[in-house]
């Protein structure tokens, strides 16, 4: 073999073939660690993890590949070809040690290595000590990591660049023409896809998707992508504002079930809208412009009438990629989006895990591309038994040519999909059609009035859907025993001041429905927060076993009411009529929200003993969170 591309695409080929020996080598170190793996869900791991292979290959070869595929005669030449070879050596055999350390260091983090270790290990003074303590200890993993690079020597240089035929403008235009679609097929091997189908690149927590179990995903996954794809992340310092004892005292996210309750069989369903705010909805709003504000959701505004609203309602991220953690997790998004955090990979608990062992059928909807902001591998690793999206809706006379389905074709779609389920069930969709650019169906242009921003086109669109849903709901044997969540993922198109503000860039709706009533309709004015479904829905059932939540149970009156949210570098936290702000040292902002809607009087420094109080709160809050993450401790002991 002589041909430049030909001996690139074999080499890189070896390094893949490698990177899944080491896969192979990395379950054979832990068997005991991992439970339920047969050979067909082994090999769907196998296959899961090419993808994070390619990504890392083409990332830690970048350089070589450009020094490779250079276009001009040079390359040819015998010293350009060996100092090039040593740089291929050099990265792929670091590349290959990443892997062998998770062979044992696995054992002890039960996630693979991501740049963080050098944050766990930046105190120690003892470096060479310890380095040479593991080299003995595991003398078989330096053994092991040599006879790959060896290997990996051996064959990838056996073949050599040959002397061109061509020359001249021929040799120029046919080589730069090589090394651009070489270059174009990298971008997309580096994103593992191209949107609609892969709308961000490739991330750690993508591997959910390949697997049963949180702890699945480390065998999917690469060292070498991890380090890559966490280098930027923001690293959670560990926190010790409180003991331990007085921490639990001042918010404690760990649950024990209420003893006299019993379980109570109702199904549930949680409807995430896309960028439905509270300034959408005219029943969150009736003093809004001298009190004449309407809203742009005619169905949801009679909806609330039979329903529980909490007026103040929070979201707890500000990305679409934020709100199923947030709302069936009851995990929040602060500093960083949880699934594409160093964290992504902490076992947690969430409704479906909770609820499929009181032996619920669990099913995950969203109308996107199957694969879309990673959320049917959050399906899978939350505990959904089952995921539908646009390739299970598939018909793409009914697709919005940008996200997916439109929103009226699809929830007519899932409601029938909810009656194939088993009862008791619980389920969660997530809507895409109330986006930007806020398109509509062409049957349906002239039916919706616009306002002052586009999005309230489209949110008026997103609210018809939601009726064309509870219609078809309604006709549905399973309707009246059924628990319905309403809100939005985050906010968007902030027109209103009031909205304006740090607080109003969090405020979407928060609607608990039970068509039989078993949740009397009122207005609870009181704060809430996405992450408070999850701890409400389980003890409203009566749910018999500890769990973990970040959030609340609404329905408990004795527990304080709080919203936590991060903006700008800084954790806010909403309690009683005061908003804080704390940047994890500093009180940065301080304002009451009743007298002060609009956050424009600072009153950090100037009321000492509500300061006091509020700084408390929110950082008892920031030291579970933040110690939590780190400490993979989102499960009760």
């Amino acid at each position: 073999m002589r041909s430049p591309l030909g001996i690139l695409v074999y080499k890189l080929s070896l390094v893949m073939f490698l990177y899944s020996v080491c896969r192979v080598l990395f379950y054979a170190f832990n068997p005991g660690l991992f439970s339920g793996i047969d050979l067909p869900y082994f090999l769907m791991i196998m296959l899961g993890g090419l993808r994070f292979d390619l990504s890392a290959v083409l990332y830690f070869n970048l350089l070589y590949i450009l020094l490779f595929l250079v276009p001009f005669k040079f390359r040819e030449k015998a010293g350009y070809q060996k100092s090039v070879d040593y740089l291929f050596y050099f990265t792929n055999a670091i590349g290959l040690v990443l892997n062998c350390i998770d062979f044992i260091y696995f054992r002890f983090s039960l996630r693979r290595t991501t740049v963080m270790i050098f944050s766990e290990f930046k105190n120690e003074q003892n470096y060479l000590p310890l380095a040479w303590h593991f080299f003995i200890a595991y003398f078989y993993i330096v053994l092991i990591w040599l006879l790959l690079v060896v290997f990996l020597v051996w064959f990838s240089s056996r073949f050599k660049i040959g002397r061109s035929l061509l020359s001249g403008k021929k040799y120029y235009i046919l080589h730069t023409g090589i090394l651009v679609v070489f270059l174009v097929l990298m971008v997309i091997g580096l994103r593992s896809g191209l949107p609609p189908k892969q709308l961000f690149p490739l991330v750690p927590s993508d591997a959910g998707q390949y697997v049963k179990h949180p702890v699945d995903a480390a065998i999917v996954q690469n060292t070498p992508f991890c380090m890559l794809r966490t280098s930027r992340k923001p690293i959670f310092k560990r926190l010790e504002y409180f003991s331990d004892t007085e921490l639990k005292t001042i918010y404690n996210p760990v649950y024990q079930p209420d003893p006299v309750k019993t379980f109570n069989k109702m199904n549930v369903v949680v409807l995430i809208v896309e960028s439905l705010s509270k300034e959408s909805v005219g029943c969150f709003n009736r003093t809004l412009d001298n009190g004449n504000y309407k809203g742009y959701t005619p169905f949801l505004d009679s909806l609330a009438n039979h329903a529980l609203v909490f007026t103040n309602s929070f979201a707890n991220g500000h990305l679409s990629i934020d709100a199923s953690p947030s709302c069936l997790a009851s995990i929040p998004s602060l500093q960083e989006s949880f699934t594409e955090s160093f964290y992504a990979n902490n076992s947690f608990m969430s409704l479906a895990s909770c609820l499929s062992e009181k032996g619920y059928d669990c099913m995950y909807a969203h109308s996107g591309a199957n694969g879309s902001i990673g959320l049917n591998a959050f399906a899978s690793v939350a505990g959904f038994n089952r995921y539908i999206g646009k390739d299970e809706y598939n018909n793409n006379a009914d697709y919005d040519g940008v996200w997916g389905i439109w929103d009226h074709k699809f929830l007519l779609f899932y409601a029938r999909e909810c009656s194939k389920l088993k009862e008791p069930f619980f389920t969660s969709i997530f809507t895409v059609s109330s986006h930007d650019p806020f398109k509509l169906p062409s049957e349906l242009e002239d039916r919706f009035a616009s306002g002052p921003m586009p999005i309230y086109r489209s949110i008026r669109y997103a609210d018809y859907s939601l009726q064309m849903f509870f219609k078809e709901a309604a006709r549905q044997s399973w309707f009246g025993n059924t628990i319905f969540v309403i809100t939005g993922d985050h906010t968007s198109g902030r027109f209103h001041e009031e909205y304006k503000t740090s607080l109003g860039a969090f405020g979407v709706p928060l609607i608990f429905y039970t068509p039989g009533r078993q949740i009397p309709p009122r207005f609870d004015d009181r704060i809430a927060q996405q992450i408070d479904i999850m701890p409400t829905i389980l003890n409203y059932l009566g749910y018999d076993r500890p769990w973990f939540a970040f959030g609340k149970d609404l329905f408990d009156d004795h527990t304080d009411r709080i919203a936590v949210n991060y903006i700008g570098n800084t954790f806010q936290l909403i309690w009683d009529g005061w908003v804080i702000q704390h940047n994890t040292t500093t009180t940065v902002g301080l304002y009451n929200r009743f007298n002060d809607p609009l956050m424009k009087n600072n009153l950090a420094g100037q009321n000492d003993s509500i300061q006091n109080r509020m700084e408390h709160k929110v950082e008892a809050v920031i030291q579970q969170y933040n110690n939590r993450m780190i400490d993979n401790r989102l499960v009760p002991r």
